[in-house]
C-alpha cells in the first residue's frame, strides 16, 4: 500500500509540473479508406512518426489530429489492423489527407522492437522473431490465442491444464519453463517464487492485446537471466491509439464461458490524460489427466507388525480396563496357538486417481487499470495496476492444484522518444493451492490404521467363530488361512473411498494443512521488485548506440514450508508464526543487477553490423557475460540474410538455491553452498542388494560424490537465416541454429551416512545398516550437450483476401556418448508442421481461419516421470462475420474439431475437442 501511495504521489507531482511542457497547437484533418476508396476504415490510427502523438478515425473514416503549432513539417503514419501502413509527408499549411490503405497480406514488413530493443521490420531483424497482431489474436483458429502460439514455427505450447499453458521454444521442453521469459508491457510475468512465467492464467486480456512478439533462441545479451531459449513479449493497447469500449462474450463445450471487457479514453482540453480499464473472466471444466500409472498417486507400501499391535493393546491406557483384559486373554490364547498370530503384513494402498483429488473447475479472473499523461508528443508517464486470480493444474515434480492463486502488479514508467525508465513490483499469494501427490499419500497414510482395524477385527471375528469362542485346542491351519483371506477382503474396504463424507472431511483437513508430513497445502507469498532504464543515443551520426541497466530483488516467503526461510526461533510453531506479526523468519532474499550496450552500424548501404554485450551479477553467483554479434546483409530491399553468434545463461531458481522440503522418504535440498559426505542413491541401493553378511561386498560398488555449489547454465549458439518476399505474394522465413549447452541444471538423488564418512569403512557400515538419509539435490551436469534445428515458414497471398500459410520445424539432440544422469530430457518432437488457410473479408464481412498441425512421437523425461508421447494431429477452424453497423463480429469455431485425443507431456491431461461461439462488440470512438 505504501508503494502504491508513493507511485501515485510521484504521478501527481509530475502532473502538477505538466504546464511547462505545453505548446500552442493546430489540427490536421483527413479521411481513411481502403485502396479502392469504397470502404471507410473506422478506428484506423494516425500517428506523427517518431512521436507518441496520434488519433483515430470515426465511424466514417474521418480523423482530426492535434499537432504542436511549432511543427512545420512531419511524416504522418496511417495504420489499420490487417492493412499495410501508409506514410504521408506533410508541410505547413497542412493539406486535407485522403489516406488509402492496401490489405496487408505479406508478413515480414511489420515493425518489431523485441529483437534489438529498437524499431525495425521483421525482415531486417538480426534474430529469429515472429509477430502476431491484434487481429490475429482475436481470430486465432483455435479460439485461444495462447494455444495458437504453438502453431508458429519453433514454438511448443505444453498444456498442464486448460488454464495453465506453457511456452517453450527450441527444445528441452518442460512444464516449468525456466529457460524462457515472458513480458507483458515490459513486466516480467514470472511467479516470484517459481521463477518462471505461468502462461496466461493471470496474464493479458485478449481485447487489450495489441501484438505479441516471439524470439526463438538465446536473448540474454539484451534481456539477461533466463532469456536462455526464448522471449515472448506482449504489448497492450494505449488509450490514444485504441479508444472506446470493447466487449467479448464467448461460450462453448465443457461448460466454457469467457467474458472480456475493455474501456479506454483520453480526455482533458488537449487530450493529454488517458485512462484504461480492463477485465475478464474465464471458466471451464478442465481436461482430465487419467493415465492409470502416471496419474495414480498415494499407492504407497508399508510393513506393519500386526502381532505387535495386538500385544500392545493389552497395556493401552486409552482403553478401558475391561477392554485391556479382553486383549490380554486374546494374547494368552495366541501364545498357546502361535500360528494364529497375524504377524507382519506388507500393506499396499490402492492409491487415488488425479480425478479424485483435483479441482477441475478451472477459472481465471483478470483486472487492470492504467493512468496515462502525455506532457508533449515525445514524453509520456503511465501507471499500470494488474490483478489476477485463478485456479488451474500445474505440473512440476508433482501435479499441483493451483487454487485461487493471486497476483498483484504495479508499474510506473516514464517514456520518451529515445529513453524509458520503469519500476514495477509483482507479489503472489498461493491461495489454497496444494500438492495432489502429497494429498493422496497422506490420505493413504491415514487409511493404513483403518485398514489394520478392519483386518484385525474381521480376522479375529472369523477365528472366534471357527474355533467356537477361541477354544484352546480347536485351531487348525485352514482356519487361519480362511480368517486371513476374509480379513484381507474386509480390509480393502477400510481405505477412504472418494465421494464419501469421510473421504471429503479428511481431504479438506489435509489440503488445508501446510505440514507436508500430514498435509499438502503450500504457502507462498513471494514478491519481486524491478527497476530498469534504457537510453538510445540518437544524436550520434557515425553509429547507433543503445544502453540500459536493471536491478531486481527477490523476496521469497514460504514460512519454511517450501524454502529454507524457517522460523528464527524454532520454539515458535508454524501456526503461531503465520498468525503472529512479530514472528521472524530466516531472510533468504536475493538480488541481481545488470547492464547492456548495443552498437549497430550500417556499412555499404547493404550490410548492418550489430554487437551487443551484457553483464549480470547475482548476489550468490559470479558475473555472467552475454555477448551477441550479428550481420544482416540485404542484397535487395525485400531480401535479407542474417548470421549471428551469442551466449546466454539461465540462473538457478530460488528452489534450486533454497528449497527445503521433507517429503518423508526423501528430502529436497537447495544447493547454494555445495555438499559432501554423499553416495549416489543408486550405488547405495546396489551395494545393499549385493551385501552378504558372510562374505561381505565389494566397496567399489559405492560411488562417493561431492556436489559443488550450483552454478548458472550456459549456452552458446550460432544462427543463420534468410527472409524474403517474392512477387509481392510469397514470404519466406528460414532459420538454422546450432547450440552448445554446459552446466545443465538437474537433480541428483544421494544418501548421506547419519554417522560415518563416505569413502571410509564407517560410511560403508552406515549404508549396510540403513543408517543414512536420502536427499534430492540440484547440481550441474559435467557433459556438454549439443542441439540443432532448422525451421521454414511460408506465407502466400492467393488473392481476394485469401492467404495460405505453412511452416516446418526440425529439431534434434546429439545424444552420442551422453551418460550424465542429471541431463534433462530434450522432450521435443523431431518433426512438426502446420498448414493453414486464412480468409479476410472474402465476401462482405465474412472471414475464416483454419490450421492443421502434426508432430511425431517422442520420449518425455522429467522429475514427474518418463514416458512416450504419441504422435498427434489437430485441426482448428473458425468462421466470422463482421457487422460494422452494429460494431460487432460473430464467430463460431472449434479446436481439435476431429476430437483426436492427445497428451503433450507425460502425465499431462488428455486433450479432446471443443466448439465455441462468440460475439465481439467493438465501439472504438467515444
Amino acid at each position: 500500500m505504501k508503494r502504491t501511495t508513493l507511485l501515485m504521489g510521484l504521478m501527481a507531482l509530475l502532473l502538477f509540473l505538466c504546464p511547462i511542457f505545453t505548446n500552442a497547437q493546430t489540427t490536421v484533418k483527413g479521411k481513411i479508406t481502403n485502396e479502392t476508396g469504397k470502404e471507410t476504415l473506422p478506428a484506423a490510427n494516425v500517428l506523427i512518426k517518431g512521436t507518441t502523438t496520434g488519433s483515430s478515425a470515426d465511424l466514417d473514416g474521418n480523423f482530426e489530429l492535434v499537432v504542436p503549432d511549432s511543427l512545420q513539417s512531419f511524416t504522418l503514419v496511417v495504420s489499420f489492423v490487417g492493412y499495410q501502413d501508409a506514410e504521408y509527408k506533410l508541410t505547413k499549411p497542412f493539406p486535407y489527407v485522403e489516406a488509402k490503405l492496401s490489405l496487408s497480406v505479406i508478413p515480414g514488413q511489420e515493425v518489431v522492437v523485441t529483437g534489438s530493443r529498437i524499431s525495425e521490420t521483421i525482415l531486417e531483424s538480426p534474430v529469429s522473431i515472429q509477430k502476431i497482431t491484434s487481429k490475429e489474436i482475436l481470430s486465432s483458429a483455435s479460439g485461444d490465442f495462447y494455444q495458437s502460439l504453438g502453431n508458429i514455427k519453433e514454438v511448443d505450447i505444453i498444456t498442464s491444464s486448460m488454464g495453465f499453458k506453457v511456452f517453450n521454444t527450441r527444445g528441452f521442453n518442460t512444464t516449468a519453463p525456466v529457460r524462457t521469459v515472458q513480458f507483458i508491457d515490459g513486466i516480467d510475468n514470472q511467479a516470484p517464487g517459481l521463477n518462471f512465467p505461468i502462461g496466461n492464467l493471470v496474464g493479458a486480456n485478449d481485447l487489450d492485446l495489441d501484438n505479441i512478439e516471439i524470439i526463438s533462441g538465446a536473448a540474454s545479451a539484451l534481456y539477461g537471466p533466463n532469456a536462455f531459449q526464448g522471449v515472448i513479449s506482449m504489448t497492450t493497447k494505449n488509450p490514444w491509439d485504441f479508444p472506446g469500449v470493447s466487449v467479448l462474450i464467448k461460450g462453448g463445450s465443457r461448460q466454457m464461458f469467457d467474458g472480456q471487457f475493455r474501456y479506454a479514453q483520453t480526455f482533458g482540453k488537449k487530450n493529454k490524460f488517458g485512462v484504461k480499464v480492463t477485465g475478464s473472466y474465464f471458466r471451464a471444466l478442465d481436461w482430465t489427466a487419467n493415465d492409470p500409472e502416471a496419474n495414480k498417486y498415494g499407492d504407497i507400501e508399508t510393513t506393519q507388525n500386526l502381532s505387535g499391535i495386538i500385544r500392545g493393546l493389552e497395556t493401552d491406557s486409552t482403553l478401558t480396563q475391561d477392554e485391556r483384559d479382553d486383549f490380554q486373554a486374546l494374547n494368552n490364547w495366541l501364545d498357546f496357538n502361535q500360528s494364529a498370530f497375524p504377524g507382519k503384513k506388507l500393506i499396499k494402498a490402492p492409491g487415488y486417481q488425479e480425478s479424485d483429488l483435483a479441482d477441475y473447475n478451472t477459472y481465471s479472473l483478470k483486472a487492470g487499470a492504467g493512468l496515462y499523461y502525455r506532457f508533449n508528443p515525445k514524453l509520456e508517464l503511465s501507471y499500470l495496476f494488474k490483478f489476477g486470480v485463478g485456479t488451474a493444474i500445474y505440473q512440476g515434480t508433482n501435479r499441483y492444484s493451483i487454487n485461487n492463486i493471486k497476483f498483484f502488479q504495479n508499474k510506473i514508467e516514464l517514456k520518451g522518444e529515445n529513453f524509458f525508465i520503469k519500476a514495477y513490483t509483482t507479489k503472489e499469494n498461493a491461495g489454497n493451492s496444494y500438492d495432489m501427490v502429497f494429498t493422496a499419500n497422506n490420505i493413504s497414510k491415514a487409511g493404513v490404521s483403518e485398514y489394520i482395524g478392519e483386518y484385525l477385527g474381521r480376522y479375529f471375528d472369523v477365528l472366534d467363530t471357527l474355533t467356537n469362542g477361541f477354544c484352546s485346542t480347536c485351531l487348525r491351519s485352514w482356519m487361519v488361512d480362511s480368517a486371513n483371506n476374509e480379513a484381507l477382503r474386509a480390509a480393502e474396504l477400510g481405505w477412504y473411498q472418494p465421494g464419501t463424507a469421510k473421504f471429503d472431511s479428511l481431504y479438506n483437513v489435509i489440503t488445508n494443512d501446510p505440514n507436508l508430513e500430514t498435509g499438502s497445502k503450500f504457502l507462498d507469498e513471494s514478491s519481486l521488485q524491478h527497476i530498469e532504464g534504457q537510453y538510445q543515443f540518437t544524436q550520434l551520426k557515425w553509429m547507433d548506440i543503445l544502453a540500459g541497466a536493471s536491478f531486481r530483488r527477490f523476496n521469497p516467503q514460504s514460512y519454511g514450508t517450501i524454502f529454507s526461510d524457517t522460523l528464527v526461533n524454532p520454539a515458535d510453531t508454524l501456526e503461531n508464526g503465520l498468525n503472529d506479526p512479530g514472528a521472524r523468519y530466516v531472510d533468504i532474499s536475493t538480488y541481481e543487477y545488470g547492464a547492456y550496450v548495443q552498437l549497430s552500424k550500417q556499412v555499404f548501404e547493404k550490410l548492418k553490423i550489430t554487437a551487443s554485450f551484457r553483464f549480470d551479477k547475482n548476489k550468490n553467483y559470479n558475473i555472467q557475460f552475454s555477448p551477441r554479434g550479428s550481420l544482416v546483409y540485404s542484397p535487395k530491399p525485400d531480401h535479407h540474410i542474417r548470421v549471428s553468434g551469442q551466449s546466454a545463461f539461465r540462473a538457478p531458481t530460488l528452489q534450486n538455491q533454497y528449497i527445503l522440503l521433507d517429503l518423508g522418504p526423501i528430502t529436497l535440498l537447495g544447493n547454494l553452498n555445495g555438499f559432501d559426505n554423499l553416495y549416489t542413491l543408486e550405488s547405495a541401493q546396489n551395494f545393499r542388494e549385493n551385501y552378504d553378511s558372510t562374505f561381505g561386498v565389494d566397496p567399489s560398488l559405492l560411488n562417493a560424490v561431492t556436489l559443488d555449489p550450483i552454478q548458472p547454465e550456459q549456452v552458446k549458439t550460432i544462427e543463420a537465416g534468410y527472409r524474403g518476399i517474392y512477387f509481392k505474394k510469397l514470404y519466406v522465413d528460414i532459420s538454422a541454429y546450432y547450440n552448445w549447452y554446459t552446466n545443465f541444471i538437474g537433480d541428483l538423488r544421494v544418501v548421506s551416512p547419519e554417522a560415518g564418512q563416505a569413502g571410509e569403512e564407517s560410511g560403508e557400515n552406515a549404508i549396510i545398516t540403513g543408517a543414512y538419509d536420502v536427499y534430492q539435490i540440484p547440481t550441474n551436469a559435467k557433459e556438454t550437450v549439443r542441439s540443432y534445428g532448422i525451421a521454414i515458414g511460408l506465407s502466400y497471398y492467393l488473392g481476394k483476401g485469401l492467404t495460405a500459410k505453412g511452416n516446418y520445424t526440425w529439431a534434434d539432440l546429439n545424444a552420442n556418448d551422453l551418460t550424465d544422469p542429471i541431463l534433462p530430457g530434450f522432450n521435443t518432437p523431431n518433426h512438426k508442421f502446420n498448414i493453414g488457410l486464412e480468409g479476410r473479408r472474402i465476401w462482405k464481412g465474412l472471414g475464416f481461419n483454419t490450421n492443421f498441425k502434426w508432430q511425431n512421437a517422442f520420449n518425455w523425461q522429467s522429475p514427474f516421470g518418463d514416458g512416450r508421447v504419441a504422435s498427434l494431429y489437430t485441426l482448428d477452424a473458425n468462421v466470422s462475420y463482421e457487422l460494422p453497423k452494429v460494431y460487432s463480429t460473430i464467430s463460431v469455431g472449434g479446436t481439435n474439431i476431429t476430437n483426436n485425443r492427445y497428451v503433450q507431456a507425460y502425465g499431462s491431461p488428455l486433450i479432446g475437442g471443443m466448439v465455441y461461439a462468440s460475439l465481439l462488440f467493438n465501439f472504438t470512438k467515444l
